[in-house]
Protein backbone atom coordinates (compact mmCIF):
# COMPACT_ATOMS: atom_id res chain seq x y z
CA UNK A 1 0.00 0.00 0.00
CA UNK A 2 1.66 3.37 -1.14
CA UNK A 3 1.90 5.88 1.63
CA UNK A 4 0.66 9.20 1.66
CA UNK A 5 2.89 12.40 1.55
CA UNK A 6 1.81 14.93 4.28
CA UNK A 7 3.55 18.31 5.03
CA UNK A 8 4.78 18.82 8.54
CA UNK A 9 2.23 21.22 10.61
CA UNK A 10 5.00 23.30 11.69
CA UNK A 11 8.11 23.54 9.07
CA UNK A 12 6.28 22.46 6.16
CA UNK A 13 8.73 19.60 5.47
CA UNK A 14 7.23 16.22 3.39
CA UNK A 15 6.51 13.49 6.16
CA UNK A 16 4.21 10.51 6.11
CA UNK A 17 2.28 10.70 9.16
CA UNK A 18 0.51 13.59 10.66
CA UNK A 19 1.96 16.22 12.93
CA UNK A 20 5.16 17.44 12.92
CA UNK A 21 8.42 15.91 11.72
CA UNK A 22 11.21 14.67 14.11
CA UNK A 23 13.34 18.05 13.76
CA UNK A 24 10.97 19.79 14.74
CA UNK A 25 10.15 17.49 17.88
CA UNK A 26 13.65 17.68 18.70
CA UNK A 27 13.32 21.92 19.00
CA UNK A 28 10.28 21.48 21.27
CA UNK A 29 12.32 19.30 23.31
CA UNK A 30 15.60 21.41 23.43
CA UNK A 31 13.48 24.62 24.02
CA UNK A 32 11.56 22.99 27.12
CA UNK A 33 14.66 21.56 28.36
CA UNK A 34 16.68 24.92 28.17
CA UNK A 35 13.59 26.75 30.10
CA UNK A 36 14.24 24.40 32.95
CA UNK A 37 14.95 26.14 36.16
CA UNK A 38 18.13 24.79 38.61
CA UNK A 39 15.29 23.16 40.73
CA UNK A 40 13.97 21.22 38.03
CA UNK A 41 17.37 20.04 36.46
CA UNK A 42 18.00 18.92 40.05
CA UNK A 43 14.93 16.71 40.46
CA UNK A 44 15.46 15.14 36.73
CA UNK A 45 19.27 14.23 38.04
CA UNK A 46 17.38 12.60 40.96
CA UNK A 47 14.97 10.73 39.05
CA UNK A 48 18.15 9.38 36.87
CA UNK A 49 19.54 8.21 39.81
CA UNK A 50 16.64 6.48 40.98
CA UNK A 51 16.27 4.35 37.88
CA UNK A 52 19.71 3.45 38.08
CA UNK A 53 19.21 2.68 42.05
CA UNK A 54 16.21 0.46 41.00
CA UNK A 55 17.27 -1.28 38.24
CA UNK A 56 20.41 -0.88 37.63
CA UNK A 57 19.95 0.09 33.91
CA UNK A 58 19.49 3.82 32.70
CA UNK A 59 16.19 3.33 29.90
CA UNK A 60 13.17 5.21 31.14
CA UNK A 61 14.90 8.07 31.80
CA UNK A 62 17.53 7.58 28.78
CA UNK A 63 16.71 10.51 26.38
CA UNK A 64 16.24 13.00 29.71
CA UNK A 65 19.92 12.45 30.64
CA UNK A 66 21.18 12.91 27.12
CA UNK A 67 18.60 16.48 26.72
CA UNK A 68 20.20 17.64 30.27
CA UNK A 69 23.70 16.55 29.40
CA UNK A 70 23.37 18.18 25.43
CA UNK A 71 21.71 20.96 26.17
CA UNK A 72 22.37 22.05 30.14
CA UNK A 73 25.66 20.19 30.35
CA UNK A 74 25.02 19.35 33.25
CA UNK A 75 27.33 18.11 36.49
CA UNK A 76 27.03 13.99 36.51
CA UNK A 77 28.80 13.21 39.42
CA UNK A 78 25.52 12.23 41.76
CA UNK A 79 24.83 10.34 38.60
CA UNK A 80 28.08 8.89 37.98
CA UNK A 81 28.07 7.43 41.27
CA UNK A 82 24.20 6.24 40.92
CA UNK A 83 25.67 4.07 37.70
CA UNK A 84 29.18 3.00 39.26
CA UNK A 85 27.30 1.17 42.32
CA UNK A 86 25.00 -0.41 40.15
CA UNK A 87 28.48 -1.59 37.75
CA UNK A 88 26.52 0.73 34.82
CA UNK A 89 29.13 2.38 32.24
CA UNK A 90 26.90 3.31 29.56
CA UNK A 91 26.39 5.61 28.09
CA UNK A 92 29.97 6.87 29.33
CA UNK A 93 28.90 10.05 29.17
CA UNK A 94 27.37 9.40 32.77
CA UNK A 95 30.78 9.97 34.35
CA UNK A 96 31.97 13.05 32.91
CA UNK A 97 32.49 14.34 36.22
CA UNK A 98 32.86 11.50 37.91
CA UNK A 99 34.30 11.83 41.75
CA UNK A 100 38.07 10.80 41.83
CA UNK A 101 37.67 7.98 44.35
CA UNK A 102 35.47 6.72 41.28
CA UNK A 103 38.24 7.29 38.40
CA UNK A 104 41.14 5.73 40.39
CA UNK A 105 38.93 2.49 40.98
CA UNK A 106 38.43 2.51 37.29
CA UNK A 107 42.22 2.55 36.61
CA UNK A 108 42.64 0.05 39.12
CA UNK A 109 40.34 -2.72 37.32
CA UNK A 110 42.45 -1.64 34.03
CA UNK A 111 45.62 -2.11 35.80
CA UNK A 112 44.71 -5.96 36.10
CA UNK A 113 45.43 -8.66 33.21
CA UNK A 114 42.52 -10.73 34.04
CA UNK A 115 39.95 -7.56 33.26
CA UNK A 116 37.19 -9.07 30.88
CA UNK A 117 37.88 -7.51 27.62
CA UNK A 118 34.22 -5.81 26.76
CA UNK A 119 34.58 -4.01 30.51
CA UNK A 120 37.67 -2.80 29.66
CA UNK A 121 36.66 -1.32 26.23
CA UNK A 122 33.46 0.03 28.02
CA UNK A 123 35.33 1.88 30.88
CA UNK A 124 38.12 3.22 28.73
CA UNK A 125 35.35 5.32 27.08
CA UNK A 126 34.41 5.90 30.64
CA UNK A 127 38.02 7.49 31.72
CA UNK A 128 38.38 9.12 28.44
CA UNK A 129 35.09 10.92 29.03
CA UNK A 130 36.51 11.93 32.47
CA UNK A 131 39.79 12.99 31.07
CA UNK A 132 41.67 15.12 33.40
CA UNK A 133 45.50 15.24 34.52
CA UNK A 134 45.45 11.18 35.85
CA UNK A 135 43.44 9.93 33.09
CA UNK A 136 46.34 11.29 30.25
CA UNK A 137 49.14 9.47 31.99
CA UNK A 138 47.63 6.16 32.86
CA UNK A 139 46.44 5.80 29.15
CA UNK A 140 49.78 6.84 27.83
CA UNK A 141 51.48 3.70 29.69
CA UNK A 142 48.48 1.63 28.95
CA UNK A 143 49.18 2.16 25.61
CA UNK A 144 53.03 1.54 25.92
CA UNK A 145 52.32 -1.48 28.40
CA UNK A 146 49.56 -3.04 27.06
CA UNK A 147 47.56 -5.41 29.74
CA UNK A 148 46.50 -9.14 28.38
CA UNK A 149 43.03 -7.76 27.85
CA UNK A 150 44.08 -5.45 25.32
CA UNK A 151 44.48 -8.06 22.53
CA UNK A 152 40.57 -8.69 22.08
CA UNK A 153 40.40 -4.90 21.48
CA UNK A 154 40.79 -3.31 18.09
CA UNK A 155 42.24 -0.22 18.97
CA UNK A 156 44.59 1.81 21.37
CA UNK A 157 43.34 3.93 24.36
CA UNK A 158 44.51 6.74 22.28
CA UNK A 159 41.33 5.76 20.13
CA UNK A 160 39.19 5.46 23.06
CA UNK A 161 40.44 9.15 24.85
CA UNK A 162 38.88 10.81 21.27
CA UNK A 163 35.70 10.66 22.69
CA UNK A 164 36.43 12.57 25.80
CA UNK A 165 37.80 15.10 23.43
CA UNK A 166 41.76 14.69 23.89
CA UNK A 167 44.29 12.27 22.64
CA UNK A 168 48.14 12.37 22.06
CA UNK A 169 50.91 11.63 19.45
CA UNK A 170 53.15 8.85 18.04
CA UNK A 171 56.01 11.08 21.15
CA UNK A 172 53.25 10.70 23.73
CA UNK A 173 52.73 14.64 24.17
CA UNK A 174 48.79 15.53 24.42
CA UNK A 175 46.36 16.86 22.26
CA UNK A 176 43.15 18.54 22.07
CA UNK A 177 41.03 17.05 19.40
CA UNK A 178 37.98 19.12 19.77
CA UNK A 179 37.36 23.10 20.94
CA UNK A 180 35.44 23.95 24.54
CA UNK A 181 33.12 26.11 22.63
CA UNK A 182 30.52 24.97 20.55
CA UNK A 183 28.29 27.50 18.41
CA UNK A 184 24.90 26.69 16.50
CA UNK A 185 24.35 27.82 12.90
CA UNK A 186 21.06 28.90 12.94
CA UNK A 187 18.51 29.67 10.11
CA UNK A 188 18.75 33.06 8.84
CA UNK A 189 18.04 34.95 5.78
CA UNK A 190 20.24 34.61 2.64
CA UNK A 191 20.93 38.49 3.13
CA UNK A 192 22.19 37.45 6.88
CA UNK A 193 23.93 34.63 5.17
CA UNK A 194 26.53 36.87 3.43
CA UNK A 195 27.90 38.79 6.58
CA UNK A 196 27.69 35.77 8.69
CA UNK A 197 31.50 34.21 9.82
CA UNK A 198 30.41 31.09 8.99
CA UNK A 199 28.46 29.91 5.76
CA UNK A 200 27.86 26.55 4.23
CA UNK A 201 28.31 25.35 0.84
CA UNK A 202 29.30 28.88 -1.22
CA UNK A 203 30.45 27.99 -4.86
CA UNK A 204 33.66 28.48 -6.03
CA UNK A 205 33.44 28.56 -9.63
CA UNK A 206 35.68 25.35 -9.93
CA UNK A 207 34.81 22.01 -11.34
CA UNK A 208 35.93 19.08 -10.05
CA UNK A 209 38.69 17.00 -12.00
CA UNK A 210 37.13 13.35 -10.93
CA UNK A 211 33.62 13.90 -11.73
CA UNK A 212 32.58 17.50 -13.03
CA UNK A 213 30.62 18.95 -10.19
CA UNK A 214 31.04 22.22 -9.40
CA UNK A 215 33.15 22.65 -6.43
CA UNK A 216 32.33 24.63 -3.21
CA UNK A 217 33.51 25.23 -0.32
CA UNK A 218 31.74 22.95 1.96
CA UNK A 219 32.30 25.61 5.23
CA UNK A 220 34.33 29.43 5.34
CA UNK A 221 35.17 30.77 8.67
CA UNK A 222 35.73 34.02 9.54
CA UNK A 223 38.02 33.25 12.37
CA UNK A 224 38.31 37.08 13.45
CA UNK A 225 34.72 37.18 14.42
CA UNK A 226 35.00 37.44 18.45
CA UNK A 227 32.70 34.92 18.41
CA UNK A 228 35.43 32.61 16.92
CA UNK A 229 38.38 33.46 19.27
CA UNK A 230 38.03 30.36 20.99
CA UNK A 231 39.47 28.62 17.44
CA UNK A 232 42.56 30.93 16.82
CA UNK A 233 42.35 31.26 13.72
CA UNK A 234 43.41 34.67 12.64
CA UNK A 235 41.83 34.98 9.29
CA UNK A 236 39.83 33.23 7.14
CA UNK A 237 39.48 28.90 6.29
CA UNK A 238 37.40 27.52 3.55
CA UNK A 239 36.99 23.96 3.49
CA UNK A 240 36.95 23.43 -0.52
CA UNK A 241 35.91 20.19 -1.81
CA UNK A 242 33.48 18.51 -4.27
CA UNK A 243 30.54 17.77 -2.19
CA UNK A 244 29.71 14.54 -3.98
CA UNK A 245 33.41 13.04 -4.21
CA UNK A 246 34.12 13.79 -0.65
CA UNK A 247 30.89 11.32 0.19
CA UNK A 248 32.69 9.04 -1.66
CA UNK A 249 36.19 9.31 -0.37
CA UNK A 250 37.69 7.65 3.27
CA UNK A 251 40.71 10.50 2.83
CA UNK A 252 39.33 13.77 2.03
CA UNK A 253 42.10 16.59 2.42
CA UNK A 254 42.32 20.06 1.28
CA UNK A 255 45.25 22.68 2.08
CA UNK A 256 44.50 26.11 3.13
CA UNK A 257 45.54 30.24 3.93
CA UNK A 258 44.37 32.05 6.35
CA UNK A 259 43.82 34.93 3.16
CA UNK A 260 40.64 32.32 2.15
CA UNK A 261 42.63 30.27 -0.45
CA UNK A 262 42.50 26.51 -0.24
CA UNK A 263 43.62 23.64 -2.44
CA UNK A 264 42.17 20.21 -3.04
CA UNK A 265 44.56 17.22 -2.10
CA UNK A 266 43.31 13.93 -4.32
CA UNK A 267 44.62 10.71 -3.24
CA UNK A 268 47.51 9.21 -5.73
CA UNK A 269 44.53 6.25 -6.72
CA UNK A 270 41.65 8.42 -6.37
CA UNK A 271 38.99 6.97 -8.18
CA UNK A 272 37.23 9.14 -11.40
CA UNK A 273 33.57 9.23 -9.63
CA UNK A 274 29.87 9.59 -11.08
CA UNK A 275 28.36 12.77 -10.27
CA UNK A 276 24.95 11.76 -8.36
CA UNK A 277 24.44 14.91 -6.84
CA UNK A 278 24.10 17.23 -10.16
CA UNK A 279 23.86 20.99 -10.72
CA UNK A 280 20.23 20.41 -9.00
CA UNK A 281 22.04 19.32 -5.81
CA UNK A 282 24.66 21.73 -6.04
CA UNK A 283 22.40 24.47 -6.50
CA UNK A 284 20.39 23.35 -2.99
CA UNK A 285 23.65 23.00 -1.31
CA UNK A 286 24.68 26.41 -2.07
CA UNK A 287 21.56 28.46 -1.66
CA UNK A 288 20.60 27.46 2.04
CA UNK A 289 20.78 30.42 4.59
CA UNK A 290 21.97 29.12 7.89
CA UNK A 291 24.55 31.66 9.38
CA UNK A 292 26.70 31.18 13.24
CA UNK A 293 24.49 31.34 15.91
CA UNK A 294 24.97 34.65 18.44
CA UNK A 295 25.36 32.93 21.53
CA UNK A 296 27.64 29.66 22.45
CA UNK A 297 25.89 26.56 23.32
CA UNK A 298 26.66 23.72 25.70
CA UNK A 299 29.55 21.98 24.26
CA UNK A 300 27.30 18.51 23.42
CA UNK A 301 24.77 20.32 22.10
CA UNK A 302 24.40 19.29 18.64
CA UNK A 303 25.99 15.63 19.35
CA UNK A 304 22.81 13.71 18.80
CA UNK A 305 20.39 12.84 16.29
CA UNK A 306 18.88 15.87 14.76
CA UNK A 307 21.40 18.10 16.86
CA UNK A 308 21.88 20.17 13.55
CA UNK A 309 24.97 21.90 12.16
CA UNK A 310 27.33 23.58 14.22
CA UNK A 311 31.21 24.91 14.89
CA UNK A 312 33.33 23.56 17.67
CA UNK A 313 31.79 21.51 20.65
CA UNK A 314 31.37 17.48 19.72
CA UNK A 315 30.23 15.92 17.21
CA UNK A 316 27.63 13.91 16.66
CA UNK A 317 29.42 10.24 15.72
CA UNK A 318 26.58 8.42 14.10
CA UNK A 319 29.47 5.60 13.71
CA UNK A 320 33.05 5.66 15.44
CA UNK A 321 34.04 9.42 16.39
CA UNK A 322 36.62 9.57 13.76
CA UNK A 323 40.03 11.80 14.44
CA UNK A 324 42.30 11.77 11.29
CA UNK A 325 45.53 12.14 11.56
CA UNK A 326 47.63 14.88 9.51
CA UNK A 327 48.81 14.00 6.43
CA UNK A 328 51.90 16.27 6.96
CA UNK A 329 52.56 15.99 10.59
CA UNK A 330 50.94 12.51 11.46
CA UNK A 331 49.47 14.23 14.43
CA UNK A 332 45.88 13.88 15.52
CA UNK A 333 43.55 16.60 13.88
CA UNK A 334 40.70 18.59 15.20
CA UNK A 335 37.53 18.07 15.23
CA UNK A 336 35.97 21.66 14.39
CA UNK A 337 32.23 21.43 12.63
CA UNK A 338 30.03 18.96 11.57
CA UNK A 339 26.92 19.41 8.73
CA UNK A 340 23.78 17.76 9.08
CA UNK A 341 23.21 16.97 5.22
CA UNK A 342 19.51 16.75 5.36
CA UNK A 343 18.95 20.81 6.30
CA UNK A 344 20.76 21.50 3.37
CA UNK A 345 20.14 19.32 0.95
CA UNK A 346 16.85 17.20 1.06
CA UNK A 347 17.07 12.96 1.01
CA UNK A 348 20.37 13.02 2.22
CA UNK A 349 21.32 10.95 4.72
CA UNK A 350 24.39 11.00 7.71
CA UNK A 351 26.87 14.03 8.80
CA UNK A 352 29.70 15.67 6.94
CA UNK A 353 32.78 16.70 9.70
CA UNK A 354 35.38 18.89 9.30
CA UNK A 355 38.66 18.79 11.05
CA UNK A 356 41.82 20.60 11.08
CA UNK A 357 45.60 20.73 11.61
CA UNK A 358 46.29 24.62 12.39
CA UNK A 359 50.08 23.66 12.16
CA UNK A 360 49.78 22.38 8.85
CA UNK A 361 47.07 24.62 7.56
CA UNK A 362 45.30 21.20 6.65
CA UNK A 363 41.84 20.29 6.49
CA UNK A 364 40.12 16.86 6.58
CA UNK A 365 36.59 16.11 5.94
CA UNK A 366 34.43 12.97 5.71
CA UNK A 367 31.13 11.63 5.85
CA UNK A 368 28.83 9.34 7.55
CA UNK A 369 25.61 7.55 7.88
CA UNK A 370 23.54 4.69 8.89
Amino acid sequence: MERTAKKCKQCGREIYFDGICVSCQTKHERKRILALSQEEIDTSIQQICNEIEKTGDLDQESDLFKQLLDYRDINTSKIAKAAFEKNLFYPCELYKDAPDYIIESMMDILKKDSADPQLAGALLLCLAVCGGEKVYPFFLDLERHPRSWRKKLYVNPSFYATYGGWSYDSNGRFMKTNFDKCYPMALGTLEEKKRSPVKIGVKTGEKCSQCGLGLVNLMEIDGTDPRLDFLELNGVVKAKCCPNCMIYSDNYFCRYTLDGESEIILEEDAVMMEDDLKDAGLEELTSNSYILGDQPVAPRYASDWEGGSSVGGFAFWIQDCDIRLCPDCGKPMKYLAQIQWDTVLSGMEGNAYIEICPDCNMIAMLHQQT
